[in-house]
């Protein structure tokens, strides 16, 4: 028994040594090696996250000539007359008038009435308006609203109200006469 005890005696200190050894070791590595290791993860994922950031940019920037060209869009809209356009607003109204008596006249309608609409803004967009009371058939108040609609700088009818009435000429029924009121409004350049 003797002999087992020393066996294990002389096991012990070798033992011992090489478990401190391993402790040291480890803690060697847990204090020096895996902060290293953990400073080089970070940087590979925040590299990735750069190279995510780069591709979007890259993106972004593949993009430039379509948002150029949408800018001399603009611009070029700007210039070809699709917006109202004058020194002030009491111009602009004046002007918008002019168009609607143009547009009344070559509809064969007529202008009862025309006044000017206080402006408005409408998504950072700002219009001017006037109410237009006329009068005609029903075929040329169907010419001045489609005038209208699509006449260059774009105008837009945001209301309506409309009355009929037949008209009589020495005993005969003519066609019927429609009596409208419109607020046309146009966007300010």
């Amino acid at each position: 028994m003797k002999g087992w005890f020393r066996f294990d005696a002389q096991l012990v200190r070798p033992s011992l040594f090489v478990l401190a050894n391993l402790a040291v070791l480890g803690l060697l590595a847990w204090a020096c090696v895996m902060p290293v290791v953990a400073v080089f993860a970070e940087r590979d994922a925040r590299i990735q996250d750069q190279q995510r950031l780069l591709a979007r940019l890259k993106a972004v920037a593949a993009q430039a000539p379509r948002i150029e060209a949408l800018a001399s869009e603009t611009e070029t809209q700007f210039q070809s007359g699709e917006f109202l356009a004058g020194a002030n607003d009491n111009v602009i109204a004046a002007d918008l008038q002019t168009r609607l008596k143009a547009i009344l006249g070559n509809a064969g309608a007529q202008a009862r009435a025309v006044q000017s609409l206080p402006g408005r803004t409408v998504d950072q967009i700002r219009y001017s308006g006037v109410r237009l009371d006329c009068s005609g058939p029903l075929p040329a108040m169907m010419r001045v609203v489609h005038a209208i609609e699509s006449a260059k700088p774009y105008l837009f009818v945001s209301s309506a109200s409309l009355k009929s009435g037949a008209a009589l000429r020495q005993g005969q029924i003519e066609e019927p006469v429609l009596q409208a009121q419109l607020d046309v409004y146009g966007a300010v350049q």
